[in-house]
């Protein structure tokens, strides 16, 4: 990506049909060598010259929340936000790398409160002292943290593409950047990927709700090789065929597929309950993304089981590139999603 007047334009891109499972368990890469040299493949193909990189840790390999605390100081700050980050993560903060930053700073009248309150612990009291009962502002504190040994790991894959790592961050705040922009409605972000699925709610552009379930595209694909005693890659290009045949007929789904979805639906459906019930406050879109959310009739059926306006989203409709490449980026864009919002970064 290019920055043009502030706005991204697409130089070029790439994509590898590796197969999922060749490089990963469950979503984590874990052959180094093999994914550097698919890197410098699909770099060497599309001509890329710069050697700095951006790159994203999967939603559920990172601990996510939002904490309230009460303003104070940078130097407070970063004593509270520790001792709350030991209490709700659940690894020793020595094994993690943790990262956080202000997302909102809200009025208050009385006290303080929140998601993580701490007015009432001691500790806290010895971190910050005396919590006048005057107003005063509260912050809304969004607290990450990821293991160091996987950060390790994904910094030495690029180094062994001969790429350097400029930062690292969630694949949620990519896709908030590439497919929500400056949206400030309640949205949820589900990601359907090949061995996982990804749901993110976001609220005035800040993700305040993250959940992953592993299971994906390829469990779809394996439910159809089973169900018409296939194998595998003629499924996939049976599911590639429900996709190109998306335009047609209802808003129907084979039953295979259907079953195989179940637990898809069922978790999107336990996390809008979980949001909305706690937070008063309605998810008023589903945007969805990933290689599987191009499967025909998938928008529409969510729709109706849901009862949530769902569409398929577009991260390169915020881009400038060639007119001539729209067909082909409409076919490919829900793969670039996250890709496309981690290009953004420096330019947003």
């Amino acid at each position: 990506m290019a920055n043009i007047s502030g706005r991204p334009r697409l130089i070029t891109y790439g994509f590898s049909e590796k197969n999922i499972n060749e490089l990963s368990t469950s979503g984590v890469i874990g052959d180094v060598k093999q994914t550097a040299k698919i890197l410098v493949e699909i770099c060497s193909k599309a001509k890329t010259t710069s050697k700095k990189v951006i790159t994203a840790l999967p939603n559920f390999s990172v601990f996510s929340s939002v904490i309230t605390l009460p303003a104070m100081s940078k130097k407070e700050l970063n004593s509270a936000v520790s001792w709350e980050a030991k209490k709700i993560i659940p690894t020793p903060l020595e094994e993690i790398i943790l990262d956080w930053k202000i997302i909102e700073e809200i009025s208050a009248t009385t006290g303080v409160g929140g998601e993580a309150s701490l007015a009432n612990s001691n500790q806290h009291n010895r971190v910050l002292g005396k919590i006048s009962s005057r107003p005063q502002k509260k912050l809304k504190i969004l607290l990450t943290g990821a293991s160091r040994s996987l950060i390790k790991k994904y910094v030495e894959i690029f180094n062994q593409a001969g790429l350097l790592v400029l930062g690292l961050e969630t694949e949620s705040l990519a896709l908030i950047r590439s497919l929500v922009g400056n949206d400030k409605a309640i949205i949820m972000i589900v990601d359907l990927g090949a061995t996982t699925s990804s749901l993110t709610i976001v609220d005035k552009g800040v993700p305040v709700l993250m959940r992953s379930i592993e299971i994906g595209g390829l469990a779809i694909s394996k439910a159809i090789s089973s169900s018409l005693n296939i194998n595998l890659d003629r499924a996939e290009q049976f599911k590639q065929d429900l996709s190109l045949d998306a335009e047609t007929a209802e808003n129907s789904l084979p039953q295979t597929v259907v079953k195989s979805l179940a637990p898809i639906l069922n978790e999107i459906k336990y996390t809008l309950n979980f949001y909305q019930s706690g937070n008063n406050k309605k998810v008023e879109k589903i945007i969805l993304t990933g290689g599987t959310s191009l499967l025909g009739h998938l928008t529409g059926y969510l729709a109706n089981n849901l009862n949530v306006n769902t569409y398929i989203g577009d991260p390169f409709s915020r881009t400038i590139f060639p007119t001539e490449l729209k067909p082909v980026l409409d076919r490919v864009g829900s793969r670039f999603s996250v890709a496309v919002g981690l290009a953004m970064r420096e330019i947003n």
